[in-house]
């Protein structure tokens, strides 16, 4: 519990301190800078596709992500819906991105034919670089650290994906 508090404790006062800056530039074509990508390992576990935009119509500032991400086969399989609010601090195309959120996590596995399922929900951060177009649609990339928080303890993580911004 106290990891948990710690790193939503740092993420906030990194909030914080970000807004007091004033660095958010204003977009030029698209309302949100929305854009999809897919994600090697990060908060979808394996792999994710995920949507991401901003609440306002900024290049960086608050904004959100959500994913879905799974694999099956020989009986067993999983399910991931990666959710987190984040925070892009940086400007012209280059950001450090600052998340906090959850996964939910359903797995199945057959074992003798005795069907084991369970569902549960893991705590989920990220700390890592962005780079996307500034004020137009392209390619975009991002390499993160993104842990694991649960009953389990604290679990390092990371992530990298690719996407186009629209």
């Amino acid at each position: 519990m106290r990891k948990i508090l710690l790193v939503l404790g740092i993420s906030v006062f990194a909030i914080g301190s970000a807004s007091a800056q004033g660095v958010e530039k204003q977009m030029r074509t698209s309302p949100n800078a929305s854009q999809v990508y897919l994600e090697l390992l990060g908060p979808g576990i394996f792999y994710s596709l995920n949507y991401d935009g901003r609440f306002a119509k900024m290049e960086n500032g608050l904004g959100f992500r959500v994913g879905l991400g799974g694999a099956g086969g020989n009986g067993g399989g999983y399910l991931a819906v990666p959710a987190q609010i984040n925070y892009l601090l940086g400007n012209n195309g280059q950001y450090l991105e600052l998340g906090a959120g959850a996964t939910f996590l359903t797995a199945g596995v057959d074992l003798l034919d005795e069907d084991e399922s369970g569902s549960t929900v893991i705590g989920t951060a990220t700390i890592g670089f962005r780079k996307q177009p500034f004020g137009k649609k392209g390619l975009t990339w991002r390499l993160a650290f993104t842990p694991f928080v649960g009953e389990f303890g604290f679990l390092p993580w990371g992530g990298a994906s690719i996407g186009y911004r629209f």
